[in-house]
Protein backbone atom coordinates (compact mmCIF):
# COMPACT_ATOMS: atom_id res chain seq x y z
CA UNK A 1 0.00 0.00 0.00
CA UNK A 2 1.34 3.62 -0.39
CA UNK A 3 1.33 5.52 2.29
CA UNK A 4 0.97 8.66 0.73
CA UNK A 5 -2.38 7.32 -0.42
CA UNK A 6 -5.29 9.58 1.50
CA UNK A 7 -6.25 5.90 2.96
CA UNK A 8 -3.11 4.70 3.98
CA UNK A 9 -2.66 7.70 5.64
CA UNK A 10 -6.21 7.59 7.80
CA UNK A 11 -5.25 3.88 8.65
CA UNK A 12 -1.61 5.10 10.08
CA UNK A 13 -3.01 7.59 12.05
CA UNK A 14 -5.82 5.20 13.00
CA UNK A 15 -3.02 2.58 13.91
CA UNK A 16 -1.35 5.46 16.04
CA UNK A 17 -4.43 5.99 17.93
CA UNK A 18 -4.48 2.46 18.74
CA UNK A 19 -0.80 2.64 19.90
CA UNK A 20 -1.43 5.40 22.05
CA UNK A 21 -4.90 4.11 23.46
CA UNK A 22 -3.01 0.67 24.49
CA UNK A 23 -0.51 2.72 26.64
CA UNK A 24 -2.79 4.77 28.52
CA UNK A 25 -5.31 2.49 29.03
CA UNK A 26 -2.21 -0.38 29.85
CA UNK A 27 -0.13 1.71 31.73
CA UNK A 28 0.02 4.49 34.91
CA UNK A 29 2.05 6.23 32.77
CA UNK A 30 5.30 6.78 31.22
CA UNK A 31 8.42 8.55 32.60
CA UNK A 32 11.50 10.40 30.76
CA UNK A 33 14.93 11.69 31.35
CA UNK A 34 17.13 12.77 28.81
CA UNK A 35 17.13 14.73 25.41
CA UNK A 36 15.78 13.70 22.32
CA UNK A 37 17.77 14.75 19.61
CA UNK A 38 16.25 16.14 16.45
CA UNK A 39 18.18 14.31 13.73
CA UNK A 40 18.17 11.09 12.64
CA UNK A 41 19.22 8.05 15.01
CA UNK A 42 19.52 4.28 15.37
CA UNK A 43 17.60 4.08 18.17
CA UNK A 44 18.90 1.16 20.37
CA UNK A 45 16.79 -0.11 23.43
CA UNK A 46 16.92 -3.02 25.48
CA UNK A 47 13.75 -5.44 25.33
CA UNK A 48 12.23 -7.26 27.86
CA UNK A 49 8.55 -6.06 27.57
CA UNK A 50 5.16 -6.24 25.52
CA UNK A 51 5.24 -2.62 25.86
CA UNK A 52 8.66 -1.92 24.45
CA UNK A 53 7.75 -1.36 20.40
CA UNK A 54 4.86 1.10 21.94
CA UNK A 55 7.42 3.01 23.57
CA UNK A 56 10.06 3.32 20.23
CA UNK A 57 6.75 4.39 18.29
CA UNK A 58 5.99 7.13 21.42
CA UNK A 59 10.18 8.26 21.46
CA UNK A 60 9.64 9.18 17.71
CA UNK A 61 6.68 11.36 18.33
CA UNK A 62 7.63 13.05 21.46
CA UNK A 63 10.57 13.99 19.13
CA UNK A 64 8.30 14.66 15.78
CA UNK A 65 10.64 12.40 13.86
CA UNK A 66 8.75 9.61 11.79
CA UNK A 67 9.64 5.82 13.39
CA UNK A 68 10.18 2.64 12.01
CA UNK A 69 11.38 -0.41 14.30
CA UNK A 70 12.93 -3.37 12.65
CA UNK A 71 11.34 -6.48 14.11
CA UNK A 72 11.60 -10.27 13.22
CA UNK A 73 9.21 -11.66 11.07
CA UNK A 74 7.57 -13.75 13.46
CA UNK A 75 6.88 -11.09 15.79
CA UNK A 76 5.67 -8.86 12.96
CA UNK A 77 2.87 -11.53 11.70
CA UNK A 78 1.71 -11.81 15.39
CA UNK A 79 1.72 -8.25 16.14
CA UNK A 80 0.65 -7.08 12.64
CA UNK A 81 -1.16 -3.67 13.70
CA UNK A 82 3.09 -2.57 14.09
CA UNK A 83 3.71 -2.63 10.04
CA UNK A 84 0.95 -0.12 9.79
CA UNK A 85 3.00 2.24 12.56
CA UNK A 86 5.78 1.47 10.51
CA UNK A 87 7.43 -1.24 11.80
CA UNK A 88 9.47 -3.37 9.01
CA UNK A 89 11.12 -7.13 8.75
CA UNK A 90 14.72 -7.57 10.28
CA UNK A 91 15.59 -8.57 6.67
CA UNK A 92 14.29 -5.29 5.17
CA UNK A 93 17.73 -3.04 6.05
CA UNK A 94 17.69 -1.38 2.46
CA UNK A 95 14.42 0.29 3.32
CA UNK A 96 15.49 0.91 6.90
CA UNK A 97 18.72 2.71 5.60
CA UNK A 98 16.04 4.91 3.23
CA UNK A 99 14.15 6.06 6.19
CA UNK A 100 17.51 7.31 7.84
CA UNK A 101 19.01 9.01 5.02
CA UNK A 102 15.58 10.84 4.64
CA UNK A 103 15.66 11.77 8.20
CA UNK A 104 13.26 9.43 9.81
CA UNK A 105 14.48 7.20 13.05
CA UNK A 106 14.70 3.01 12.83
CA UNK A 107 14.84 1.67 16.26
CA UNK A 108 16.48 -1.69 17.45
CA UNK A 109 16.24 -4.16 20.06
CA UNK A 110 19.96 -5.42 19.47
CA UNK A 111 19.66 -8.20 22.05
CA UNK A 112 17.89 -9.75 19.37
CA UNK A 113 15.08 -11.06 21.29
CA UNK A 114 12.62 -10.37 23.99
CA UNK A 115 14.86 -11.39 27.69
CA UNK A 116 14.27 -11.04 31.13
CA UNK A 117 13.95 -8.28 32.90
CA UNK A 118 17.75 -8.48 34.30
CA UNK A 119 21.11 -7.38 33.35
CA UNK A 120 21.53 -6.27 29.44
CA UNK A 121 22.42 -9.15 27.11
CA UNK A 122 25.09 -9.63 24.05
CA UNK A 123 24.66 -7.23 21.82
CA UNK A 124 23.87 -8.08 18.00
CA UNK A 125 25.94 -5.90 15.35
CA UNK A 126 23.04 -4.99 13.37
CA UNK A 127 22.48 -1.42 15.03
CA UNK A 128 26.26 -0.56 14.59
CA UNK A 129 26.16 -1.73 10.72
CA UNK A 130 23.23 0.63 9.91
CA UNK A 131 24.54 3.42 11.70
CA UNK A 132 27.65 3.14 9.78
CA UNK A 133 25.69 2.81 6.55
CA UNK A 134 23.71 5.46 7.01
CA UNK A 135 26.04 7.57 8.49
CA UNK A 136 24.10 8.57 11.27
CA UNK A 137 24.60 8.51 15.23
CA UNK A 138 23.62 5.23 17.73
CA UNK A 139 20.87 6.30 20.52
CA UNK A 140 20.79 4.35 23.55
CA UNK A 141 18.14 4.12 25.92
CA UNK A 142 17.03 2.12 28.57
CA UNK A 143 13.70 0.64 29.28
CA UNK A 144 11.54 -0.32 32.25
CA UNK A 145 7.95 -1.29 32.66
CA UNK A 146 7.55 -2.14 36.18
CA UNK A 147 4.98 -2.83 38.36
CA UNK A 148 5.81 -0.91 41.78
CA UNK A 149 3.70 0.45 44.22
CA UNK A 150 0.56 1.37 41.98
CA UNK A 151 -2.25 -0.80 40.39
CA UNK A 152 -0.80 -0.37 37.10
CA UNK A 153 2.72 -0.57 35.45
CA UNK A 154 5.09 2.01 34.83
CA UNK A 155 7.45 2.55 31.87
CA UNK A 156 10.64 4.54 32.66
CA UNK A 157 13.08 5.32 29.96
CA UNK A 158 16.36 7.00 30.05
CA UNK A 159 18.06 8.38 26.99
CA UNK A 160 21.60 8.40 26.94
CA UNK A 161 23.89 10.66 24.77
CA UNK A 162 24.20 9.75 21.15
CA UNK A 163 27.26 7.56 20.02
CA UNK A 164 29.23 7.75 16.68
CA UNK A 165 28.41 3.89 14.70
CA UNK A 166 31.63 3.02 15.58
CA UNK A 167 31.28 3.56 19.43
CA UNK A 168 30.81 1.45 22.92
CA UNK A 169 26.95 0.29 22.18
CA UNK A 170 27.59 -2.34 24.61
CA UNK A 171 29.03 -0.41 27.28
CA UNK A 172 26.79 2.67 27.02
CA UNK A 173 23.78 1.01 26.71
CA UNK A 174 24.72 -1.76 29.95
CA UNK A 175 25.62 1.51 31.47
CA UNK A 176 22.25 3.24 31.23
CA UNK A 177 20.27 0.22 32.03
CA UNK A 178 22.42 -0.19 35.27
CA UNK A 179 21.80 3.50 36.11
CA UNK A 180 18.31 3.18 35.63
CA UNK A 181 17.41 -0.35 37.87
CA UNK A 182 19.81 1.72 40.40
CA UNK A 183 17.43 4.46 40.58
CA UNK A 184 14.40 2.57 40.48
CA UNK A 185 15.87 0.63 43.38
CA UNK A 186 16.85 3.66 45.37
CA UNK A 187 13.60 5.38 45.01
CA UNK A 188 10.08 4.96 47.02
CA UNK A 189 7.64 2.67 45.02
CA UNK A 190 5.14 5.55 44.77
CA UNK A 191 7.88 8.41 43.62
CA UNK A 192 9.14 9.33 40.64
CA UNK A 193 12.80 9.00 40.41
CA UNK A 194 14.51 12.01 40.41
CA UNK A 195 15.16 13.65 36.88
CA UNK A 196 12.26 11.92 35.43
CA UNK A 197 9.31 13.68 33.40
CA UNK A 198 5.90 12.42 33.08
CA UNK A 199 5.48 12.29 29.04
CA UNK A 200 1.93 10.29 28.81
CA UNK A 201 0.10 10.00 31.82
CA UNK A 202 -1.82 6.77 31.79
CA UNK A 203 -4.61 4.97 33.98
CA UNK A 204 -4.37 5.55 37.91
CA UNK A 205 -4.86 3.01 40.85
CA UNK A 206 -8.24 2.73 41.91
CA UNK A 207 -7.25 4.46 45.46
CA UNK A 208 -6.16 7.29 43.63
CA UNK A 209 -9.68 8.05 41.60
CA UNK A 210 -11.40 7.36 44.87
CA UNK A 211 -9.14 9.69 47.06
CA UNK A 212 -10.82 12.89 45.94
CA UNK A 213 -14.25 11.78 47.08
CA UNK A 214 -13.09 10.41 50.40
CA UNK A 215 -11.80 13.65 51.11
CA UNK A 216 -14.82 15.45 49.99
CA UNK A 217 -16.87 13.17 52.36
CA UNK A 218 -14.59 14.44 55.03
CA UNK A 219 -14.65 17.97 54.96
Amino acid sequence: MDPERPFARLLKAFVESLLLLSLKGSLRGVYLKGHLPQGPVVLAMNHHSFFDGHLVWLLGRLAGRPTSLLVAEENLKAFPVLALAGALPAGRVREALRRLGRGAWVGVFPEGEMRYPGPLGPLRRGAAWLGQRAGVPLLPVAARVVLRGFEHPEAFLLVGSPLPPEGDLPGALGELLAELDGLLAGTHPRAVPEGFREVLRGRRSLEERVRPWVEALRR
